[in-house]
């Protein structure tokens, strides 16, 4: 499949999916918007990949949210065929299309507005040494409605408040970020991607059922309250009781070898 905003790729168990449009800093436009859903229905579809590892195009900026050309223009057309306007069309992540294969977001530069989705929903978040953060849309009249209340299910609120409310006038550098929880590490910018795809191949050692099914029972979890919390849990184990990985797994164990996991195929 091909993409004229996107690149998507593949290395070992891993995609790299690549926000390609570094002349608009990786801003996100009506095409790229409905790219991304193909993206990832193939991500998920594609029994070779076990995690996706997400970046932007040169090393200004992941995203900076949605074009504001577009949107100054009038021309914006952004979101799914019959459902925009609603929340149902903002389909730019993995966990917003309801992808449950791992994702990691390597963070390689600038990361506001509409482009802080990729973060708040990723599972794992690194970031460059010069990589920044922050969210504008109070400063040019809209309303930061989403975007802050994904990122606070992933840090504290008050730092999250700070990005919404101060607008531009509060950027969060990498080495903030890191100590806010909202990054899991800060890496030179020469090895942003590299270790994306390390932490990808660790991952991929693991069973993609298993993993899946693990990733989904914890976002899911986060939607309710503890006693559900746990019943999502308890039903994701039952799910996947008598996989063959789980077989396999101990067999392998057992055997003192490198277990043979059966592909996943998401729908």
């Amino acid at each position: 499949m091909s993409f004229d905003t996107l690149r998507l790729e593949k290395d070992g168990a891993a995609a790299l999916l690549t926000l390609h449009r570094p002349e608009r800093l990786n801003a996100i436009n009506g095409v790229m918007s409905r790219e991304l859903a193909r993206a990832w229905d193939e991500i998920k579809r594609d029994p070779e990949v076990a995690v996706a590892v997400v970046t932007g195009s040169g090393e200004k900026a992941l995203s900076t949210g949605f074009d504001v050309a577009d949107v100054a223009s009038g021309s914006a057309d952004f979101g799914v065929e019959g459902e925009k306007g609603r929340l149902s069309s903002v389909k730019l992540t993995a966990l917003q299309n309801r992808c449950w294969k791992p994702v990691i977001t390597a963070v390689n530069g600038l990361c506001c507005a509409g482009g802080l989705h990729f973060v708040a929903d990723s599972d794992l978040v690194i970031a460059a040494e010069h990589a920044t953060f922050f969210d504008p849309h109070v400063g040019v009249g809209l309303v930061a409605g989403l975007e802050p209340i994904g990122l606070a299910r992933r840090m504290a609120l008050e730092p999250v408040l700070r990005m919404a409310l101060l607008g531009s006038r509060e950027r969060v550098s990498a080495a903030r970020a890191f100590e806010l929880g909202l990054v899991g590490e800060v890496v030179p910018k020469e090895r942003l991607v590299d270790r994306a795809l390390e932490l990808a191949a660790l991952i991929a050692e693991g069973s993609p059922a298993a993993i899946a099914t693990t990733k989904q029972a914890l976002w899911e979890s986060l939607d309710v309250g503890m006693r559900d919390a746990l019943e999502i849990g308890q039903r994701a184990i039952a799910s996947h009781r008598g996989h063959p990985d789980g077989h396999e797994g101990a067999l392998a164990f057992r055997e003192k070898r490198k277990p043979a996991w059966q592909p996943l195929v998401l729908e």
